[in-house]
């Protein structure tokens, strides 16, 4: 048998497709011999292996979905984004809803989330009447839900590339205003997936990521660029986010998330983001 033979035999016995495919549905193609195999379309196949991933991660988190959150983000000031963030760590796991921490928790009450929110029982009514007015969150019978639109604690769906975590221990390490930690909540539309780093198009790819100024973050975040500055600057001495300079151009700043605090990938971070944040990294639960 020549050679040529003896390779086609191999792969008719190995099961592999010979020569091109054809597709004869969305799931379906035949190769040059005419046998039906079922593929899978690579983005769905990347999307599907990181929903899995997701799913063996075992610190406690929240997703968010960062194209809806822009109807939070950009109608709410600062410190009311800052008190939806403080609810992550209490949302329930499929419910939604808002529950106390601990190994048989119970659904918060409007005392409850005036404590957690640093405020006087009739202010935490007017904030739960400001987000049920926008479909945030849900009062029912004394339970509150949060709308799984914005945030959710599931499996995710085919929608994983739109999500980001929050890790909850993380998140309570750090002690900030409501406004500055609202500050950070209305950047987490703007992360990139591979970086983490802040820019105009999370979704492009990173060697067409572009940077946003201070200015430009001032205008996300509806401050004025001094006020910006100032605020970047209690952030980075927090380790809630860092800066970096570009040596050649010192124009140019790079602002990202702490990943061991939001992040859009599975488990730890990796390379030159792991070492950015090797000194700022917190304790996650395991």
């Amino acid at each position: 048998m020549s050679k040529p033979h003896v390779r086609q035999v191999a792969q008719l016995i190995s099961g592999a497709p010979i020569g091109n495919l054809t597709p004869v549905s969305t799931r379906y193609a035949k190769d040059e011999c005419g046998r039906v195999f079922r593929y899978t379309q690579l983005e769905r196949y990347e999307a599907g292996k990181r929903r899995r991933q997701y799913a063996r991660d075992k610190r406690a988190f929240s997703f968010g979905h960062m194209r809806n959150m822009r109807d939070i983000t950009d109608n709410l000031s600062n410190k009311y984004c800052g008190y939806v963030l403080l609810l992550q760590p209490y949302i329930a796991f499929n419910s939604n809803v808002l529950v106390t921490n601990g190994r048989d928790p119970v659904p918060l009450t409007i005392d409850d989330l005036a404590r957690i929110w640093g405020v006087s029982k009739r202010t935490a009514r007017g904030i739960v009447a400001e987000f049920e007015a926008r479909s945030i969150l849900f009062e029912d019978g004394g339970r509150f839900t949060l709308n799984d639109r914005y945030h959710f604690r599931k499996k995710a769906n085919d929608e994983v590339d739109a999500l980001i975590k929050t890790y909850f221990t993380a998140l309570r390490a750090f002690r900030l205003t409501a406004a500055d930690l609202g500050f950070v909540y209305k950047l987490l539309p703007y992360v990139h997936y591979e970086t983490n780093l802040v820019c105009a198009d999370p979704f492009a790819p990173a060697e067409e990521i572009t940077f946003l100024s201070d200015k430009e973050i001032g205008d996300i975040v509806g401050m004025t660029e001094t006020k910006t500055k100032e605020a970047l600057g209690r952030l980075r001495k927090a380790r809630i986010i860092g800066e970096w300079i570009d040596a050649e151009d010192r124009r140019k700043k790079f602002t990202a998330l702490n990943p061991y605090v939001f992040y859009r990938k599975q488990g730890e971070p990796d390379g030159m983001l792991a070492a950015l944040f090797a000194d700022k990294r917190l304790p996650n639960d395991h």
